[in-house]
């Protein structure tokens, strides 16, 4: 298992509290993002909206993922459709939209139907990033 606490000096390791790692994929609203984001070493968090048909088909998929990074990444879910202050924040133009967080700072984004294995790409990428 990878060290998602490793700060940027190799030999320091940031001392956090032990996290609570959700088994599924957690609806957000404007009061619950922030905490969230703010949470786990890496979030992604799926934009979306109830008459998106792309939306739709990533659902599966993002609940899969979740699965298979279970208490590794943290996955949320924000209806742009009822937060739009949330949308406007993060400047969101298409969906679906996945944003990656870490720690409350976005360090990444990805727009569109993606395979499971173009998440997983996308996913390990930023868990690689941060094992250094």
């Amino acid at each position: 298992m990878f060290d998602l606490f490793r700060s940027r000096n190799k030999d320091e390791v940031v001392s956090r509290l032990p996290v609570e790692w959700p088994h599924h994929v957690v609806i957000l609203t404007h009061e619950s993002f922030a905490k969230f984001i703010g949470m786990y070493p890496l979030s992604v968090v799926d934009f979306w909206a109830p008459w998106c048909g792309p939306c739709k088909t990533m659902f599966p998929r993002f609940r899969r993922l979740s699965r298979l990074y279970e208490g590794t990444v943290a996955f949320g879910r924000v209806n742009v459709k009822g937060e739009e202050k949330i949308a406007k924040q993060y400047n969101i133009l298409g969906i679906p939209f996945f944003g990656f967080f870490r720690y409350g700072k976005k360090i990444g984004e990805v727009t569109g139907v993606k395979s499971v294995g173009d998440m997983k790409k996308f996913i390990d990428t930023y868990i690689a990033r941060f094992e250094r």
